[in-house]
C-alpha cells in the first residue's frame, strides 16, 4: 500500500498538515494534521510498503516493541483507508 497521488505534506508554523492538490481538491476537502509519528509513517508510505514494514521502521526509529509498532502501523494505515488515501 502506499499514499494515492495528489497529496501532499507541508509543515507550515508548528504543525504538519497533508492537503489535496489538482483534482483531488475537489473530492477532498480540508486538510489532515499530522504530528511526527504520522508524519514519519506518512513519509514512508509514499514508497509501497506492508504493514509489517511500516512497524519494523518505527521499532527503528523510535526503539519500541514489536506491539506497539504494529498497533500504531495498523491504526493510522487503517485512518488511512478510512478516508481513502491508501493505494492498496
Amino acid at each position: 500500500m502506499k499514499i494515492k497521488e495528489g497529496f501532499v505534506l507541508r509543515e507550515i508554523a508548528d504543525s504538519i498538515v497533508v492537503v489535496p492538490t489538482g483534482a483531488l481538491a475537489n473530492e477532498f476537502k480540508g486538510m489532515i494534521h499530522l504530528n511526527a509519528t504520522a508524519k514519519f509513517i506518512w513519509e514512508l508510505l509514499k514508497e509501497d510498503r506492508t504493514v509489517e514494514q511500516v512497524a519494523d521502521k518505527l521499532m527503528e526509529e523510535y526503539g519500541v516493541e514489536l506491539e506497539r509498532a504494529m498497533k500504531t502501523a495498523q491504526d493510522f494505515t487503517q485512518k488511512l483507508k478510512d478516508a481513502s488515501l491508501l493505494e492498496e
